[in-house]
């Protein structure tokens, strides 16, 4: 069977990888030539493990290829997945103008039967608009199926390739019989496949990350009030974890969510849902409560360093998570904005992302540098933001040496709080109690 990739990004290059890798020949297109171009050069225009071995796997076998030619890879395949961008047009309005105007491109170019599969996450009715809107282009009968994607970026290759389940929406039994085929080497591993319609497809990706994204916000709530009460967040995480209807994942407290879907698909639910009449209290709490925590985190830093005009602070981590140069709403970007709102002097290093985030912060008191000690010299605190492996085993010596002042504040509870007391820091952490002299006025940000 062939199949088309339309979108070369994230999403579209990892599931053109993966679905090579099931023995399909996969054409990937994508309107950027200077992207195809670094992909048929042998490279990856982005970071995410295991991605670049399997592409370059595929190629050689013969089962992968990459193009700017929309008209070839449409006549060459069956099934045309589209995987473009739905990014934010305004908050909670995804922006859908390259998902429809792929669809009028590819209709105006099928010469037979053809099923489109949306990829893209898009608001419930986005299928039924799209297939009513083609209808009367369509010189050929297709069908357009939903096939929400639930890949995590640092883990997306395993993720493809090991799926809690597969969701396929749509009406057409022949279209989703088809994609069932697809789909059928993931049978061994017992994964089950789930079909429904195409609205309910949609809203389950939505429903999906807003749920996660609750259960994040909680924890984060749970740890504000420990850190008021003097009590240890990962003391109620565990009992809260040992719950078969609660589990463990996702219940460790941070600075908030972030990446290119929790927030935006978050929005996008709460202004589905109020376009429907209908409110979600819950998931907008849990927004509200995900959006003020990184001030919530600049307060506990200004309560033990005092007034941060004119400080310098080392800040570790700019991707939203680790295992990605991703830093689209990650937590630590808008940290350091409010850092420098505040007049600090930033140091800034992340493994990957330096330089994605130098694309979005740009400021004549922020540097980016090329290691942690570097990003701690002469700093009267350093935060760290993201839970690199590699933070985890700083010098801690080292480190303490290189800064003038000795608070780090460490927003992914990464490190021993004995520890971090012993070699002479003032710890902040995330709802574990606070130690050093200072603890009664960091205490004081939760009152």
């Amino acid at each position: 069977m062939h199949v088309m990739m339309i979108g070369a990004g994230r999403v579209g290059l990892v599931s053109a990888a993966c679905l090579a890798d099931f023995g399909i020949k996969v054409h990937c297109v994508d309107k950027m030539a200077e992207r195809i171009d670094c992909l048929r050069k042998g490279g990856v225009p982005f970071q995410e493990p295991g991605l670049a071995e399997l592409v370059h796997k595929n190629v050689q076998a013969g089962r992968l290829c990459f193009s700017t030619n929309l008209e070839e890879a449409v006549d060459q395949s069956l099934v045309l997945f589209i995987a473009v961008g739905t990014e934010d047009e305004v908050p909670g309005k995804p922006n859908l103008t390259d998902l429809f105007g792929v669809g009028r491109q590819v209709i105006g170019m099928m010469k037979e039967y053809k099923v489109l599969v949306i990829k893209s996450t898009v608001p419930p009715g986005t299928a039924r608009r799209l297939a009513a809107e083609l209808k009367s282009e369509a010189a050929v009968a297709f069908d357009v199926v939903s096939n929400p994607e639930f890949l995590r970026e640092g883990s997306a290759v395993e993720d493809f390739m090991r799926p809690d389940r597969v969701v396929l929406g749509g009406s057409s039994r022949h279209a989703l019989a088809i994609l069932k085929d697809i789909y059928q080497p993931l049978c061994l591993l017992e994964t089950p496949i789930v079909t429904t319609d195409n609205d309910t497809a949609e809203l389950a990706k939505y429903a999906s990350n807003a749920f996660l994204s609750v259960k994040i916000s909680f924890i984060n709530e749970m740890a504000n009030l420990c850190d008021a009460t003097g009590l240890n967040v990962h003391d109620v995480m565990r009992i809260l974890a040992l719950d078969r209807r609660i589990g463990p994942k996702f219940l460790h407290a941070g600075p908030g969510f972030g990446g290119s879907c929790f927030p935006k698909d978050t929005r996008a639910l709460i202004a589905t849902a109020r376009d429907q009449g209908c409110q979600c209290p819950v998931i907008e709490g849990a927004y509200r409560t995900n959006q003020a925590l990184r001030a919530y985190l600049v307060e506990q830093l200004r309560s033990v360093v005092g007034s941060l005009e004119d400080r310098t602070v080392g800040v570790l981590g700019l991707s939203y998570k680790p295992n990605t140069d991703d830093v689209r709403e990650s937590p630590a970007i808008e940290f350091v904005r409010l850092l420098l709102e505040e007049g600090a002097t930033v140091q800034a290093f992340d493994p990957w992302a330096n330089q994605s985030a130098a694309a979005v912060l740009k400021h004549d008191r922020l540097c980016f540098v090329s290691d942690a000690y570097e990003a701690a010299a002469n700093a009267e605190a350093v935060t760290i933001l993201t839970e690199w492996n590699e933070f985890r085993n700083l010098d801690l010596d080292r480190l303490k040496k290189a800064m003038t002042g000795d608070v780090i504040q460490d927003t992914r509870n990464i490190f021993d709080p004995e520890t971090m007391a012993a070699h002479g820091f003032v710890y902040l952490s995330r709802g574990r109690g606070i130690r050093g002299a200072r603890k009664e006025a960091a205490a004081n940000i939760a009152a």
